[in-house]
């Protein structure tokens, strides 16, 4: 089985490892996120958004959010590879799945990178205002990513699926500026620390665009 798989098998187990904001504090003597526990958090966080964002381009009649969202299964599947790859982890997933809930669009991981505005191959500098506090409200559990992601692949198209994904893929994206910034600035691994660092102007961008969003919809139901 592969590990992607396995891992999001145990995202919806209930005897699943529970992966919290204490998982942060959790520090080598060098002060860094031990590598085995941001494997582990960077590996079911981007399960969460990548499944999540394909369940929304399925659904959404949305054209921003449509490209947003492939471009975040772009994101996902690329980080997920590179991981695979520095780790000699299992092979990487194919762009054409396997599919998460909601389907695979046709052609949903063929779209370049420069969907997202070329920030993937820009160059990152310091770290500095990336890391920060935690997420409000502290990091999202698995059960609670389970429930997030069962709620949303059983809910209609429309908008109050659209703003219910914008808000839990906010939230996610939160979480992963957490995980992989403080591992990029104090991580004991220097090459999953540049995987990590190499993340953040996507994650970021990505952050922007999800506010925005949200502020939209905001003005829109009110």
């Amino acid at each position: 089985m592969h590990r992607r798989e396995f891992l999001y098998g145990m995202l919806t187990a209930t005897a699943a490892l529970a992966v919290t904001r204490t998982a942060i504090a959790q520090t080598t003597p060098a002060g860094a996120i031990p590598t085995p526990v941001y494997l582990n958090m960077a590996t079911k966080g981007g399960l969460f958004l990548e499944n999540t964002a394909r369940d929304a381009n399925a659904k959404t009649g949305n054209p921003r959010l449509k490209q947003f969202t492939r471009a975040e299964v772009v994101e996902q599947v690329t980080l997920a590879n590179k991981i695979d790859g520095y780790t000699g982890g299992p092979a990487p997933v194919a762009a054409g799945g396997p599919p998460g809930p909601g389907g695979l669009v046709g052609g949903l991981v063929g779209a370049p990178l420069a969907v997202a505005g070329g920030v993937a191959g820009a160059a990152v500098g310091a770290v500095g205002g990336a890391v920060g506090a935690p997420p409000p409200g502290g990091m999202t559990s698995d059960e609670q990513k389970a429930q997030i992601l069962g709620q949303l692949s059983g809910m209609q198209p429309g908008p109050q699926h659209d703003a219910m994904f914008v808000n839990a893929s906010l939230q996610g994206h939160r979480e992963a500026l957490a995980i992989h910034g403080s591992y990029a600035q104090s991580g004991e691994d220097p090459g999953l620390r540049r995987i990590a660092r190499g993340a953040l102007p996507l994650i970021n961008l990505h952050i922007s665009q999800l506010s925005r969003m949200q502020g939209m919809m905001g003005r829109q139901q009110g």
